[in-house]
């Protein structure tokens, strides 16, 4: 038995190919593992490191980010889609409906939490709007770490996420993980 308790960080520690890997990914139900069980109680939301550094390279940089949070950008995007529709009593409705789901994902300061992730990772603001595709491999991986905290998550499963960062961007996740983060590291 294995239990993590809420708040704490924990660190997976061992020889490449021990199963670190494949015991988040067990975690974080990507992979079914061959005894046990995993339980994460309903309420909590996880956020998983991703590797997949090819998967948004046709998306804006800073929106790559904000889909970390996939409850606030598709309300985002689907008040943006009605904006550009005649106004209905179905329409108003639904907008109305929208803007208290993007309030109570705090959607009005989410560009701004979302570009200070990204410049503490090292990807300066000029970029932000450039396509994913124009950064190196490395700075993939940036914005998807960005994306990973940006989400809200109770609970982190990140999979070397220093990997591609220089010491200073380094720096800043050791902060911002103790001093931001509230939630259950592993």
């Amino acid at each position: 038995t294995m239990n993590f308790d809420p708040g704490k960080r924990y660190a997976l520690v061992g020889a490449n190919g021990a199963g670190k890997s494949t015991l988040l990914r067990i975690i974080a139900g990507e992979e079914d593992s061959d005894k046990g069980s995993v339980t994460i109680p309903s309420k909590l939301k996880v956020g998983v490191l991703k590797q997949d550094h090819f998967h948004y390279d046709e998306v804006r940089i800073l929106d790559a980010v904000l889909m970390g949070n996939r409850a606030l950008w598709d309300a985002m995007h689907e008040r943006e889609t009605l904006y550009n529709r005649d106004m209905t009593d179905e329409v108003g409705m639904r907008l109305a409906e929208l803007e208290c789901v993007v309030a109570e994902e705090d959607g009005y300061t989410a560009e701004a939490r979302a570009a200070a992730l990204l410049e503490g990772l090292g990807i300066a603001t000029s970029r932000h709007a450039d396509l994913v595709r124009s950064l190196a491999g490395g700075y993939k991986l940036r914005v998807l770490l960005a994306q990973t905290l940006f989400a809200g998550a109770d609970v982190l499963l990140l999979d070397e996420p220093t990997n591609h960062l220089d010491l200073d961007s380094i720096r800043w996740l050791e902060s911002y993980l103790t001093d931001d983060f509230r939630g259950t590291l592993l």
